[in-house]
């Protein structure tokens, strides 16, 4: 049965959990350990060969379903998967190309990631409806996929995510120069990211592996495991081919209409009464340097409004702002992201 392999799935990393069994267990001791994450947990074959690694915890229903943001793995939701865990089954993955999972075979745009994770719910005999939590890019995708497979979502929780026109910066009340300014800093992502996959091509990012590189991992430094893990992924050729692809749907043209946009568009009411909750980071800074306050400040206003939008595509959505936070909140403030997972969880066992 669906639902007894998925109570089955709290095999993995038992040591993990053990310490989530109480409700008085200390934030910090919730933490994943790094040394998880050295090693493929569920390599779940989805495609013929083509397998996505998936990391569950925790037991019950409904399975909480975590996508994270463009580049970002299971390790992604380090933090905050032990607290959830304590409430129900929950699962995060490794989208193709990054951590664990096999290389993209197709473009890496909210289409094929919707495609990608319908696949690995049903070869997994994961129970629907599951409720779909999604990070920046991964809230675009938890979206399409409930406006695909509406029967299979029960409700969502999106974290300072992503949406459609987001690269449309004439729109966000700024002065000319400093739309172009944003537009300019897309397609530096994209010019990086291609210039990374070509070093990991050529095995450059594996041989500067001890002396560091933009192209590595630099943002967990003081965790060493976890450090040392990601810069293996990221010297590797597949991470940036999936990086490189999710950077040109995201940020194919700033003024027109990009894959992800034609692919993430949705109407007034398009959740129906689904349980929905959109979080928006505290700071969200513009990603350029000379931005004045009041510029910064219709930078915000512009991404609050959109999470606005969005949690009213539902009679039950809320938009809320998420003290002390940027835009990785399940890592700023993890145990805000599982409260508010938790109560989409009531929600939906209350109508299930």
């Amino acid at each position: 049965m669906q639902a007894r392999h998925a109570y089955l799935i709290a095999w993995l990393v038992a040591a993990a959990v053990m310490p989530l069994t109480t409700a008085c267990a200390r934030q910090a001791d919730a933490s994943v350990p790094s040394d998880v994450y050295a090693h493929p947990q569920r390599l779940v074959s989805i495609d013929g060969s083509r397998k996505l690694n998936l990391f569950c915890l925790g037991h019950g229903q409904p399975v909480v379903i975590l996508d994270a943001g463009t580049g970002g793995s299971t390790a992604s939701w380090q933090k905050a998967q032990g607290l959830i865990a304590q409430t129900t089954t929950v699962c995060s993955y490794d989208r193709a190309g990054y951590g664990f999972s096999d290389p993209p075979t197709r473009a890496s745009d909210a289409a094929n990631a919707v495609d990608d994770l319908h696949r690995l719910i049903e070869r997994a005999k994961l129970p629907v409806p599951v409720i779909l939590v999604g990070h920046s890019n991964g809230g675009i995708y938890a979206s399409l996929y409930a406006r695909t497979y509406p029967s299979e979502v029960a409700g969502m929780v999106l974290v300072d995510p992503g949406y459609a026109g987001q690269q449309h910066f004439e729109r966000y009340g700024l002065p000319p120069g400093k739309a172009a300014e944003l537009a300019a800093a897309n397609g530096r992502y994209v010019a990086d990211a291609r210039s990374c996959l070509d070093k990991a091509r050529s095995g450059e990012l594996q041989a500067r592996i001890g002396s560091g590189s933009p192209c590595l991992d630099n943002a967990n430094k003081e965790d060493a495991t976890l450090h040392a893990v990601l810069n293996q992924q990221k010297a590797q050729a597949k991470y940036y081919e999936a990086n490189l692809s999710e950077f040109e749907n995201t940020f194919g043209s700033a003024t027109g209409e990009n894959v992800n946009d034609r692919e993430a568009c949705f109407e007034a009411g398009q959740f129906g009464s689904m349980p929905l909750i959109v979080l928006t980071a505290a700071r969200h800074p513009a990603p350029v340097a000379d931005f004045s306050e009041e510029e910064q400040a219709r930078y915000y206003a512009a991404w609050k409004r959109a999470h606005d939008v969005i949690a009213s595509l539902s009679t039950d959505g809320r938009s809320v702002v998420v003290p002390d936070s940027g835009h990785f909140i399940q890592r700023d403030q993890p145990a805000t992201v599982a409260r508010y997972i938790s109560e989409v969880v009531a929600k939906v066992r209350i109508a299930h």
